[in-house]
């Protein structure tokens, strides 16, 4: 039979026998002309491609998990037509590229065969579970995605090295979960099906490396001949089966661009980057950040990664090396798509060419809007910076918001009112202040700048005896801000920080809360992960938990402030994260709640560690640090790459089940930091995670005074 007939009557006939027509001798003589694409191909009317967007659809999510004997029969359903439509596209490609190889076409006619083979072995086992081929509406994507290839090197890219390759993955995970369930004769069916794909995803390559751009890598090849709605990440199935596409001889170069490659299949995703001067650039537009906050900007980029959804992307300026990459994949850290993009400058390139849902910066403010307006129109979910937000970022407006929760809620174990920080726009007000503070009988206040980051713009002084040099500092915060606040000093014992969502028109929830520490100069050096608790003393423990009995005061105490909270900010039309910091001090030997100590309408540091919390083993204590390179020089231990091999070789990280157990991992790729890195212990308890830093010289440990 000529290949010509026999690819004709796959592609139109309009039976099962047909499609599954055996072919025992064949020649090529007459391959004809090129075929145009048709819509669809020919099929029973159970299983047409154009039903699957008019009857009731059954998504494979909704399936994969087995939770019944009929998911399962059905799971084959999804297989079987996976077959059937690969085998369809092979015989239009039959159809398509007459004039291609005689080598490249004989190899798909038996490509072809083993796919028929593949269908009859799936029918055979649906009739024996019960399933009927064609019960259930069949997906249409693929033809749709790869019947328009306009030349073979396209059409193996996107069959073989796409659809197929997935299947390395796909056949192999689901023959071992068949075969744990004891369903021998299913699983005995996708080993057979593995073992044939992998030849024909090396099938693919050969012809796929004979026709591409020899100036390119294998990878970089791929990736520029797919294109939407083909992305390499619709070459992945469930879990990463490197050993198949070794076999199948993908170069490991390719792999392991592959194996952390990442895009949404489907779903627009948000865009998430990091920006720790954006309360910087809302006082002063145009503001250039300092050399240290550029270099934390940087080394800090990938922070956004444990924020997001999967299929989400962050931007980096720096895409992390993949030996980082796997350390977090092994840690069970899903990797979003990560996008080179220089900080500050405009999201433009092709970026601006998809569909969006919703801008994430770390906060807003003008510059983020000018970085982002290449986007705007690609977005489902538009955001934009809003002048009435610029007061939220103020410590003015949180000490008025401070002083109105205070009176709405008056339970004992809360501060009072005299702790209320109070706004000043001269020296005139801060002097009164001073002298009302003094008045009051405390030794200590200090004056905030009413923008900037935690331990920046700040003085210290004695309200009674205010030193010369103390008020020339005030004056210039005046200058520079052109509003203060004064308060009193605490005399802190902890750091808690609730962190909330605020959707439209105006709901907070509460995502949880963390405890974190900070240095002398009140600077954020980490925060407690997961038993935020763990290493306070009795009377703090039973302060926080009402007397030791009640473990979710903090929670519901929380919830009650995130309302109130949500609004304060619901007059702004501010949507998006925010962070609640709060301490607890002692005053006149009583231990009393500061609930509200600053309003951060933004990501924060805290929001992260609940993100980190998700990886870690609940019952474990985990610490999540910031060091900066000096710290680790003063050390000996050269630069933060050696120092974090030095650590992860000597506490490695250990996994109970999908969980961090304990040991030391790196949150940001030390190889690329200039100044900074972020790690994460976790260990039994908090004096464990200590342990980790015990006996190392210099500055390395200097953290451990604070928590």
């Amino acid at each position: 039979m000529e290949i010509r007939l026999f690819a004709e009557r796959i592609l139109f006939g309009n039976t099962l026998e047909d499609k599954l027509l055996s072919l025992d001798q064949y020649q090529d003589e007459a391959p004809g002309r090129a075929m145009a694409v048709p819509a669809a191909p020919g099929r029973p009317a159970a299983l047409a491609l154009d039903q699957y967007h008019q009857r009731q659809r059954v998504r494979f999510a909704e399936l994969r998990h087995f939770h019944t004997e009929k998911e399962r029969g059905l799971v084959l359903h999804f297989f079987a037509n996976h077959e059937l439509l690969a085998l369809e596209l092979m015989a239009l490609a039959l159809l398509r590229f007459p004039e291609a190889p005689d080598k490249f076409r004989r190899g798909l006619v038996q490509t072809l065969r083993d796919e028929q083979e593949h269908v009859r072995l799936y029918l055979a086992r649906l009739a024996q579970v019960g399933v009927e081929f064609g019960q259930i509406p069949v997906s249409d994507f693929f033809w749709r995605a790869i019947a328009p290839s306009p030349s073979p090197l396209d059409f193996v890219a996107r069959l073989s090295l796409t659809l197929e390759q997935a299947n390395l993955d796909y056949a192999r995970h689901y023959a071992a979960a068949y075969q744990q369930l004891g369903d021998e004769d299913t699983a005995r069916i996708l080993g057979r099906i593995y073992r044939d794909e992998i030849g024909h995803v090396k099938h693919g390559l050969v012809w796929f490396n004979r026709w591409r751009d020899p100036a390119l890598s294998e990878w970089e090849a791929y990736q520029e001949v797919l294109s939407m709605p083909l992305t390499p990440s619709r070459a992945k199935g469930i879990g990463f089966n490197r050993e198949g596409r070794q076999q199948a001889g993908l170069s490991e170069a390719f792999i392991d661009e592959l194996e952390f490659y990442t895009r949404s299949r489907g779903r627009c995703p948000s865009v998430y980057w990091f920006d720790p001067s954006c309360e910087s650039q809302v006082i002063r537009p145009g503001f250039t950040p300092s050399q240290p906050v550029q270099q934390l900007t940087r080394d800090l980029a990938l922070l956004p990664l444990f924020l997001c959804a999967p299929d989400d992307v962050v931007l980096v300026p720096q895409r992390p090396s993949l030996e980082f990459l796997r350390s977090l994949s092994r840690a069970g850290v899903a990797i979003p798509e990560l996008v080179e993009h220089p900080p500050g400058s405009p999201l433009s390139g092709e970026l601006a060419q998809r569909k969006l849902h919703s801008l994430r910066p770390w906060g807003w403010s003008p510059q983020v809007e000018r970085i982002a307006a290449p986007l705007h129109d690609q977005l489902s979910a538009p955001q934009v910076w809003q002048a009435e937000w610029r007061p939220l970022y103020s410590k003015a407006w949180s000490a008025a918001a401070l002083c109105d929760f205070l009176r709405l809620d008056d339970e004992e174990w809360l501060a009072d009112a005299l702790v209320v920080g109070w706004a000043c726009a001269n020296m005139e007000e801060v002097g009164e202040q001073l002298a009302r503070r003094a008045g009051e009988g405390w030794d200590q206040v200090v004056v905030k700048g009413a923008f900037g980051a935690a331990g920046q713009s700040q003085v210290r002084l004695d309200p009674a005896e205010p030193r010369a040099d103390q008020l020339a500092q005030v004056a210039r915060l005046l200058e520079m801000q052109g509003e203060v606040v004064v308060e009193p000093w605490l005399d802190k014992l902890v750091d808690l920080s609730a962190q909330l969502e605020i959707g439209a028109p105006g709901p907070a929830r509460l995502l949880g809360w963390t405890r974190f520490f900070t240095d002398t100069r009140g600077q954020y050096r980490g925060s407690l992960v997961s038993q935020p608790l763990s290493g306070l003393d009795q009377e703090l423990r039973r302060f926080l938990c009402g007397e030791g009995r009640d473990q979710r005061r903090l929670w519901r105490f929380f919830e009650t402030l995130a309302e109130f909270v949500a609004g304060r900010l619901a007059a702004s039309g501010y949507t998006g994260p925010v962070g609640v910091d709060a301490l607890v001090f002692r005053q006149q030997g009583r231990l009393r709640l500061k609930p509200i100590v600053e309003i951060n309408p933004r990501f924060t540091m805290g929001r992260v560690a609940l993100g980190l919390a998700r990886r870690v083993n609940a019952s474990r204590t985990a610490l999540w640090l910031i060091l900066n390179r000096r710290e680790v020089e003063s050390a000996g231990l050269g630069n933060l790459a050696s120092f974090a091999a030095h650590l992860e070789q000597r506490f490695p990280m250990e996994m109970k089940g999908e969980h961090i157990s304990r040991g030391v991992l790196f949150t940001t790729d030390p190889a690329q930091a200039q100044a900074f890195a972020t790690l994460l212990l976790v260990g039994e308890s908090l004096e464990e995670c200590k342990a980790y830093f015990a006996g190392l010289p210099g500055k390395a440990g200097e953290w451990m005074k604070y928590c």
